[in-house]
């Protein structure tokens, strides 16, 4: 049985992940908690006893915090996602009769998985290195004969479905404090499933053209950000 000072085990490590989320760089994004479900429990008395039976299973909000960047702009990108979902400010009569709907909202923000990367770094890495890369010279495979600690596995994956942004909120300022200005965005969801290897990572880039028009949509609000979104019914 293996034990801790045998070279072959290797724990997941707090600081090796992605989180992946259309739209938002994968290098902004600090820290994010994975999912948290919990059970709940219907009790009948008899007499003096107390008998606990498991009822339906909830999932808890995962929540993640981004650097608040300026270019790419992170604080316009999330409100990006919140008028791509539905909505509007109520400028007019008519705009404000406009409201946030599931499919926007989920379309907005995309597909959402959490990796917790092996020591070769992520799924997409090639399996051999070349001199660029710190290997030496020539391409060297990428096996435990040769160096390697491993082929860039992905240890545990989390997909959350139907994810939806719940609350975004913003960092203090602070003439006194020299940290960098966050964001910490809670997403909710329907469920999510672990270790689904059907599904492949997608790492979400800004877009920054200057009319900041959302895409991928499939048809869905797609619209000038700051204009009222087209209604669906």
């Amino acid at each position: 049985m293996a034990f801790w000072n045998d070279k072959i085990v290797e724990p997941k490590r707090k600081f090796r992940w992605l989180l992946s989320i259309n739209g938002i760089p994968s290098w902004t994004i600090k820290k994010v908690n994975r999912p948290t479900y919990e059970v709940a429990e219907a009790e009948h008395k008899f007499i003096n006893h107390t008998f606990y039976f498991p009822g339906r299973v909830t999932y808890n909000t995962v929540s993640f915090t981004v650097v608040d960047t300026s270019s790419p702009d992170a604080a316009e990108t999330l409100k990006q996602m919140l008028y791509a979902g539905g909505y509007a400010l109520p400028k007019d009569e008519l705009a404000s009769t406009q409201t946030l709907t599931k499919n926007g909202s989920v379309s907005a923000l995309g597909r959402v998985s959490i990796e917790l990367l092996g020591g070769g770094g992520a799924d997409s890495q090639p399996n051999t290195r070349t001199g660029g890369f710190g290997a030496g010279s020539g391409r060297v495979s990428n096996s435990a004969n040769d160096g390697y600690n491993d082929e860039g596995t992905v240890l545990e994956k989390w997909t959350l479905h139907n994810a939806w942004i719940k609350k975004i909120e913003f960092s203090e300022l602070d003439y006194e404090g020299d940290d960098l200005t966050e964001v910490t965005v809670e997403l909710r969801y329907d469920y999510a499933e672990l270790n689904d290897t059907k599904v492949g990572a997608v790492y979400g880039t800004l877009n920054v053209d200057a009319d900041r028009e959302p895409s991928g949509l499939n048809g869905n609000y797609e619209v000038p950000f700051g204009d009222v979104p087209e209604r669906q019914d």
